[in-house]
């Protein structure tokens, strides 16, 4: 039932006049995608014609059963209702954004947004909201809806902002454009040198360092590239530079294309992770994306294992790089590819080598990898669902615990792969169902002692910090926020209802808490790592950008329950502690923390274009929920 203030949406075939105007007021993209909804599941099966209407069709209504039917993007059932729900979100925010243009009536008991302030319109709007499931935001160019999750930091950003203000001008962009950081730094050889090998010949030594930077990094978190076969494929690199130098282009073919764009795609992510240190490499990034573009479309449209590992150099290439690429389309293919391929499954001991098994499983998990974490940071489906995965992990989870600086880099970027697992099925059970069951808060502090076990098993060693144990670091913390995410949501929901009387047994761990200030902890220690450490090679990604956001986010949103008074909190758990007490929340290291937080916000803000806002809204927070806090302790 539609609540008093909320504008009924069309439901095709049968609609009043005012939900016809309501129907023209959507955008084209979404009455199109209106007429063109599936058939539900009933109307398939008793082969009859299915009206499509929302909530349900004519069928399913007379028969007083849910009507559904199967969404193939989703790889699951969804009711009609879910689409009419979305509509209505969708038409909530357009009013919202443009409150003039709303001219669809409201009842008695509220006015229409055209004749309300725009202080009231932003008050009333937040509170009529609810964003647990899915919300819309629509492009710069306002002709596309993006989708988010509620496992997205964004859904967070929009309750949190609800409680916290109360006026739709606190988001006005900055009147005065923030400043940026700049970070100096001398090049792999000289700058001048570096930024020349457009028009000459780059040097052997050249290659080889930023080839072996990427092996450091990137391929001990995604394993995919074949070590043994570098040097090879650099030779026939600098066989191609040295022709076209001397000569007109020619256009490489077969075996050899794949090995030329191998080493541009290396050269260009190195130095893209490089270039935080060293400045000047991002014009050489640029040169090497440039070249291994011009092989892009004969390395990836054949069904081979070859072709796989040029998407995902293309993938991994576009965490850096966002807007140079569309990595959902990226992903979408390289996953479809690989099951093409088998690689999603053992094959028989006599079909493969050991070293080709070893070569199918790291490709795959690789890509499973970024695949997951990329989907459930903006909170969307997975192209791969865990029924059909039979493939096993890496060998090295079972070599031993070694002790060695290198090898336990690898060793703990290959337990990586497991906690993805893990964290999969939790946002499968809570983040992906339409209706999201409402687990007890011991369901919660059951998977979080799941998650304690892995972490407990690997046994990081601080001393011998590098790329996989700060992987696994913020891998762990990064999923303890987001297991205890729905929570939150929850909390700051009830927060805004100043009247509510919050239950004494409802207790909000603050493990998340915690997690998130140490995920700010092990970023900062990454980003004032001198270059060419273990430490200092860790590759800051857009996922980092996210998280780093998630974790301040989250940090607020604590200040800003603690300021309200009316929630105990819980925690540290401990599988020693049989009762749960509510306790304090200690937020002794609050400003060291929130400063390092707006510290990175600001470098993220200055590597990746558009991510200001993020910087912005943090800043705002802090500024307003910080001397609060102060003043209530």
């Amino acid at each position: 039932m539609d609540t008093p203030g909320t504008p009924s949406l069309p439901v095709p075939g049968s609609s009043p006049p005012e939900e016809d105007s309501l129907m023209e007021m959507l955008d084209d993209k979404l009455r199109a995608a209106i007429q063109l909804l599936p058939s539900c599941q009933r109307c398939k099966r008793l082969r009859r014609k299915c009206d499509t209407r929302l909530p349900s069709c004519k069928l399913c209504l007379k028969a007083n059963i849910e009507c559904s039917f199967f969404d193939h993007s989703l790889q699951q059932v969804l009711p009609r209702s879910y689409v009419l729900s979305l509509l209505r979100k969708a038409q909530e925010l357009k009013a919202v954004k443009s409150p003039e243009l709303n001219t669809v009536s409201y009842s008695k008991q509220s006015p229409p947004a055209s004749v309300l302030g725009t202080d009231e319109l932003w008050n009333r709007s937040t509170e009529k909201r609810h964003f647990d499931n899915h919300f819309m935001l629509s492009s710069t160019a306002d002709l596309t809806y993006r989708f988010f999750g509620s496992s997205s930091v964004f859904v967070l950003t929009i309750n949190l902002a609800a409680r916290a203000f109360s006026e739709s001008s606190t988001f006005q962009p900055p009147a005065v454009p923030l400043s940026g950081m700049g970070i100096l730094g001398e090049g792999i050889n000289d700058p001048v040198a570096m930024t020349s090998t457009r028009f000459s010949l780059p040097s052997k030594e050249m290659l080889n360092a930023l080839l072996g930077y990427y092996i450091a990094s990137l391929n001990t978190l995604y394993p995919f590239i074949d070590e043994s076969t570098i040097q090879h494929d650099l030779e026939v690199y600098l066989g191609e530079e040295l022709q076209e130098s001397r000569g007109p282009e020619r256009k490489l073919s077969g075996k050899s294309s794949y090995q030329y764009f191998r080493v541009a795609m290396m050269c260009a992510i190195a130095c893209a992770n490089k270039s935080r240190h060293k400045p000047h490499l991002a014009a050489v990034d640029d040169d090497f994306y440039a070249k291994g573009l011009k092989y892009v479309e004969a390395v990836t449209s054949e069904v081979s294992g070859e072709s796989l590992q040029a998407l995902l150099l293309l993938v991994v290439y576009c965490l850096f790089h966002p807007r140079k690429g569309d990595i959902w389309k990226l992903l979408d293919y390289a996953c479809r590819l690989s099951v093409e391929l088998g690689y999603h499954t053992e094959l028989p001991l006599h079909e493969e080598s050991s070293v080709d098994m070893a070569r199918r499983r790291s490709t795959f998990w690789s890509l499973y990898t970024i695949e997951r974490i990329v989907g459930q940071i903006f909170g969307r489906p997975s192209d791969l669902p865990e029924q059909i995965i039979t493939t096993e992990y890496p060998g090295i989870l079972i070599a031993g615990s070694p002790t060695d600086q290198a090898s336990v880099q690898i060793f703990s970027a290959a337990h990586h792969y497991r906690l993805v697992y893990l964290r999969s099925e939790i946002y499968r059970e809570i983040y992906m169902p339409t209706n999201p069951p409402l687990h007890e808060l011991s369901w919660f502090i059951d998977r979080y002692f799941t998650l304690l076990s892995w972490y407990e098993e690997i046994q990081i060693n601080e001393t011998l910090a590098g790329v996989g144990t700060s992987t696994c670091n913020v891998a762990f913390h990064s999923t303890i926020v987001f297991l205890f995410q729905p929570l939150l949501l929850k909390a700051l929901d009830q927060s805004r209802n100043q009247d509510l009387e919050i239950p004494e047994n409802q207790l909000l761990p603050c493990d998340n808490y915690h997690s998130a200030c140490q995920l700010i902890r092990t970023y900062e220690r990454v980003i004032r790592a001198p270059d060419d450490t273990p430490l200092g090679i860790y590759p800051m990604t857009i996922m980092s950008a996210h998280y780093i956001y998630l974790a301040g986010l989250t940090i607020m949103a604590y200040v800003q329950l603690a300021i309200d008074g009316r929630f105990a909190f819980l925690g540290p758990l401990s599988r020693e502690e049989l009762e749960r007490s509510p306790r304090t929340l200690n937020f002794q290291d609050i400003y060291e923390i929130s400063g390092s937080c707006l510290v990175l916000l600001t470098w993220c803000a200055n590597t990746w274009a558009g991510m200001g806002g993020m910087q912005d809204m943090y800043r705002k927070l802090s500024e307003k929920l910080l001397p609060l806090l102060s003043r209530l302790n």
